[in-house]
């Protein structure tokens, strides 16, 4: 089946990793010389490469298992950003304000405020990392859904009591091919051409 898989995607020692968001803007040239622009998404598409120096055959092996286990681009999976995988450099209860309590609802949504004009929706948090305050006090008193990134409290936040969470989180991706090209050196060892990763975007951000 299709869908996101709760593997995560490391790349093996001595692969390099670059990439980053990448927005849709549709440029329009006028006579007059001036142009319009519109931005076709409110959030960016992340994209990564990853591309490898020469490797073991038992890293080369590692990526062909893991690219075949997918079925190519057909399976997503999550991946460690190694540019932005956690909500603060040192991780606190306080890093990012995802709700207000009103006396009745238990559930809020993991978000990170990361300079777009919309919130990034964190589906893919990561086991055991999850911290959450309510009115500026660390709290115990509750779930995460590791996989929409859904903090449940045992019990509704008081009203106006502002809700705050720190984390690491996966993206979900794909491999955005079929076909994975590895190449072999005159001196016997492995080495990858290049191989892409597109982010799936899910929840509020789909």
């Amino acid at each position: 089946m299709s869908g996101v898989v709760n593997e995560v995607f490391a790349p093996p020692l001595g692969f390099q990793t670059s990439g980053g968001p990448v927005w849709q803007t549709s440029i329009v040239p006028l006579a007059s010389g001036s142009e319009t622009r519109n931005a076709r998404r409110a959030r960016p598409l992340r994209r990564w490469s990853v591309m490898g120096v020469p490797v073991s055959r038992s890293d080369a092996d590692q990526l062909i298992r893991f690219f075949n286990a997918r079925s190519g681009a057909f399976q997503g999976f999550r991946f460690r950003d190694p540019f932005t995988s956690q909500s603060a450099e040192i991780i606190t209860p306080f890093d990012q304000q995802i709700g207000t309590g009103e006396g009745a609802t238990t559930q809020f949504q993991l978000v990170l405020d990361d300079g777009a004009s919309a919130l990034r929706t964190i589906t893919r948090p990561v086991t055991g990392s999850v911290r959450v305050a309510v009115d500026g006090v660390e709290t115990e008193a509750f779930t995460v859904d590791d996989a929409t990134g859904v903090v449940t409290f045992t019990a509704p936040p008081a009203n106006d009591a502002g809700i705050t969470a720190g984390f690491s989180f996966d993206t979900p991706v794909r491999f955005d091919q079929d076909t994975l090209e590895i190449s072999q050196t005159n001196t016997g060892a492995f080495q990858l051409v290049r191989l892409t990763l597109i982010e799936l975007q899910e929840g509020a951000n789909a």
